[in-house]
């Protein structure tokens, strides 16, 4: 039975708490956050500031905290030999943070998995699985539509924000349109928070639209989506075509996937580590029996 902390009580750290009092082969042994309030729905479970002040030592922790916030926390945890997992989205810079939590791995003598959401992390999965039965092809995927929450959370981040909601439109092909509904702090300047989203790493590379509104309870849902599809050639023979699609509750199954992930981590020696990089025995824990 492991020790497992989540870091983060968010949408994705409370379903990641759910996640891991379902794991029979998981404890849930504290929250690890800014607040040592009292988790609404978990009071009897221990919180604290950083890992080594909770009562029970985590052998791994679950990072569910933006995105941009992740590199570091896992970082500290696996320099104090925790094993971690996050949902990093951050899908350019994921090949350098995934050499640097490899080498903070192999120091601090822990597994960690990054990347480990629903996309990078299932989505790259099966993407995967559609390139080697289709070898010959192009993939595309599309989100949407839905809340992104990496998106969403870049937005809350940036000055004079008090809130916001991002909605993922799909455009055709491998594009994307982007919505933002944002509630301003008063008097911040609207240009200037809107000039700061467009050319925000998230969005500079979509069409964008910023919409301000004091508002956002009608925009806010945890649905979201994806189809990929992968067209292409077989030995010579053309027309091929393989496709996946699912309708989610975005932190729900995002939660899911980082419990299923850092069980698999358990099992492996110290390095860092990509969902793809996993058979299905390992992130079930077992044999995957019925799915055969």
């Amino acid at each position: 039975m492991k020790n497992v902390a989540v870091m983060g009580a968010g949408n994705v750290g409370i379903y990641a708490a759910k996640a891991v009092l379902e794991s029979k082969d998981m404890r849930l042994c504290g929250f690890i956050r800014r607040k040592e309030d009292a988790v609404e729905g978990f009071c009897n479970v221990p919180v604290a500031s950083a890992a080594e002040r909770l009562p029970v030592r985590p052998d791994g922790v679950i990072i569910c905290v933006p995105s941009r916030r992740t590199e570091a926390a896992a970082k500290y945890l696996l320099s104090l030999g925790i094993n971690t997992v996050d949902a990093c989205d951050l899908h350019e810079e994921l090949p350098r943070i995934r050499r640097e939590l490899h080498e903070a791995a192999l120091r601090g003598g822990a597994a960690a998995v990054t990347g480990a959401g629903w996309d990078p992390g299932l989505d790259s999965s099966i993407r995967a699985l559609l390139a080697f039965a289709l070898p010959c092809g192009v993939t595309h995927t599309q989100f949407g539509p839905g809340i992104s929450m990496g998106h969403s959370a870049a937005v809350k981040a940036l000055e004079g924000v008090a809130d916001a909601v991002s909605v993922t439109i799909p455009a055709g092909g491998n594009s994307h349109r982007r919505r933002v509904y944002a509630a301003l702090i008063p008097k911040a300047d609207p240009k200037a928070v809107e000039h700061a989203i467009l050319h925000d790493g998230y969005f500079e590379h979509d069409s964008t639209e910023v919409i301000f509104t004091d508002d956002l309870s009608p925009y806010k849902s945890h649905a979201h989506g994806v189809k990929i599809v992968r067209e292409g050639y077989a030995l010579g023979e053309g027309g091929q075509r393989l496709a996946f699609e699912m309708s989610i509750n975005n932190p729900a199954v995002t939660a899911q996937i980082m419990t299923a992930a850092l069980r698999a981590g358990f099992a492996r020696r110290p390095g860092c580590y990509l969902l793809p990089e996993f058979s299905p025995a390992e992130l079930f824990g077992k044999e995957p029996g019925g799915v055969l």
